[in-house]
Formats: structure tokens, sequence, C-alpha cells
């Protein structure tokens, strides 16, 4: 899957997300997807399983500079929006949320650059989150084991009405 955010009413491209899932998940989307049109309907099955999915890596990378104060903001909003929708709980949302600002301290005073990636290592165990910068530096280099951190990145990018979801299911259909 992949999609390009675009924030603002002036449309600014702000990062492109790519997602890849392990074969399984593929096999689900294929066998849920094959010779149908999109349609809300099926969106909401594929991202149960994408959600659900334990084999997964999602890269970001940014097309223009973001303070880590706006990224945290939009994390916390994607968050927020898996709360909501029952996919992870308050405890976990607090837990991220807070913990962001200690997990990113490098980029405190950077931010993100153009060309900046971040990747996520979701595996059925642990949660890798590497941040990997334009010149090759890695500044952020995470293993988190604990048994909700794998659906909590998941969760964010495919909970309803995230700023993701649709573009990504959508992605799907596009040839």
């Amino acid at each position: 899957m992949h999609m390009l955010l675009e924030k603002t009413f002036l449309n600014v491209d702000v990062l492109t997300v790519d997602v890849r899932v392990g074969k399984a998940a593929q096999k689900q989307f294929t066998d849920l997807a094959k010779g149908k049109s999109y349609s809300d309907a099926l969106g909401k099955q594929i991202a149960d399983v994408a959600i659900k999915t334990d084999d997964a890596i999602v890269q970001l990378k940014f097309a223009r500079e973001v303070s880590l104060d706006q990224w945290m903001d939009a994390v916390k909003e994607n968050l927020q929006q898996a709360k909501d929708a029952g996919l992870i709980t308050a405890k976990v949302q607090q837990k991220v949320s807070q913990g962001l600002p200690t997990w990113f301290a490098a980029l405190k005073d950077r931010g993100y650059k153009t060309g900046d990636r971040v990747l996520y290592r979701v595996r059925p165990d642990s949660l890798r989150t590497v941040m990997v910068a334009t010149d090759g530096k890695i500044l952020v280099d995470r293993l988190d084991k604990e048994a909700d951190a794998p659906r909590v990145v998941m969760a964010s990018y495919f909970a309803p009405g995230s700023d993701f979801r649709d573009l990504l299911l959508k992605s799907l259909f596009k040839r």
C-alpha cells in the first residue's frame, strides 16, 4: 500500500507512507478483494486484516520539514482515533503519547527533514522503530517487546478516520 499525505487546505505534501504486509495478510487481502471494486465495507474487512497482522513493514518518508511537536501531535490524533474505535486501550494510548518525547528525544531540536524516513518493523512479539536521516545516519533505533506494541502501529494507520486509512486501502485497488 502506498499513499501521499497532504495536510492543510493548501494540500501541502507532508510525507509518503508505504505499508508491506507478510504473506498471510497478502493472501487474505487477495481473497477478500479479488475481482471486486473498492467499497467502504470491503475496506473495513481489509483494514481489519491489516490491524491484526503481526508481520509488516511501514515506512514514512518526509516530503518536507516537520517539527517533532507537529509529528507527535499527528501521532496522538491517530492514537485517539484508534482508541475511539476500540483498537487500543486508553492505557496504551496514554503510555505511547507520554513516551513519544523520550523515545524521539534525538529529534527535539532537529525535527524531521525532507527525505528522512521512519521505519516500523511489526513482528508477533515486537515492534522495532528506526529513524534514518537523509544522510543515512540512524537517529532513533528502538525495540519494544510490550505485548501490544505491534498492534498500536497498525491500529493507528488503519483506524476509522485516521489520516491514512482510506488512501492506503484504496491504493490496493489502483493499477
